[in-house]
């Protein structure tokens, strides 16, 4: 990251949200606790990794997971939203989650295929761009530029960083046309009609989330929509008004059982919560199972999805 980019950043976030996000990540390189709300990360473990590894290589299973991790699923959710003006009925939004991009070569391209042809207003990106979550991250830029023309959209395309992604990334996603927003928010129109999207900083290793911050200058009465990485500030959003809560991080387990029952979910979170559509108390939700694989590029019973929501009134 250049000096300019270091400078706009700082501009964005502010000396203390920067600092802290910065001596996190220092923490992170070395450490498997973080600051946020997900507590020991034992899949952060090198070892934890090479043993899944090898159990599925001596299972002779290692690339029936790769190719279910390139078996792109499509689903479709109509989403009701209390409260929805009649305007925003029929908004369509593209909802991509934990795309690691960088775990399979020529990935990027292959989930560009894989979205070509499908109709939606919006596009959003909730978090962890790259597979690794510490080293380098410069080999994403042309996986990001073969996905970024799929993505294109009237309203455009908008993300938040996970917990693999490192603050010092934002200007080399950005520029591939994806605006992250880092605890902001803006109102968007569709139809005539206003709505508020806002984006949180990662809550689960970082612990960086401020809604205050993202709900500046909101409308009280404006439908609000939450891209948060995961789902573990659940009844702190409904407490805020929002209609909508889009998030990944889980995969829905990843490597699961038959029926799809996950056996990790790497979530403070019910399980209810972990995987598909669910509400709380009137706030509608949806926790993507990913487009991408974490920690072994393979997955079982649980499909990488493309999500697009259409909003609906209730």
């Amino acid at each position: 990251m250049d000096e300019h980019s270091f400078e706009d950043l700082r501009q964005r976030l502010g000396d203390e949200h920067l600092g802290k996000r910065m001596r996190a990540q220092v923490d992170h390189i070395i450490s498997t606790s973080g600051q946020g709300l997900g507590g020991f990360h034992y899949e952060n473990l090198p070892l934890f990794l090479r043993a899944v590894d090898l159990s599925l290589r001596l299972s002779g299973l290692k690339e029936r997971g790769r190719q279910n991790a390139l078996g792109f699923v499509v689903r479709e959710t109509p989403t009701p939203i209390p409260g929805l003006p009649p305007a925003l009925d029929g908004l369509r939004i593209l909802h991509l989650s934990d795309l690691h991009l960088d775990g399979y070569a020529g990935l990027g391209g292959l989930m560009a295929q894989a979205i070509h042809g499908l109709d939606f207003d919006l596009c959003v990106l909730t978090g962890d761009f790259r597979f690794a979550d510490t080293g380098l991250y410069r080999h994403l830029t042309e996986e990001l530029e073969a996905l970024a023309p799929a993505l294109r959209c009237p309203l455009g395309v908008f993300g938040v960083l996970g917990n693999h992604d490192f603050i010092e990334m934002a200007p080399l996603i950005e520029a591939a046309g994806v605006r992250l927003l880092l605890n902001e928010g803006l109102a968007l129109e569709f139809n005539g009609e206003t709505f508020w999207l806002a984006g949180l900083d990662d809550a689960h290793f970082y612990g960086l989330h401020d809604f205050d911050k993202a709900l500046a200058g909101a409308p009280a009465e404006i439908v609000k929509i939450l891209l948060v990485h995961s789902p573990e500030l659940i009844p702190d959003a409904a407490e805020r008004g929002f209609g909508l809560y889009l998030a990944g991080h889980t995969h829905a387990g990843q490597m699961c059982l038959p029926g799809g029952i996950p056996i990790l979910i790497h979530a403070r979170c019910e399980r209810r919560y972990a995987a598909g559509p669910w509400q709380f108390n009137g706030m509608r939700g949806y926790t993507s199972a990913g487009v991408g694989s974490s920690g072994i590029f393979a997955r079982f019973f649980c499909p990488p999805e493309i999500a697009i929501h259409t909003l609906r009134r209730a």
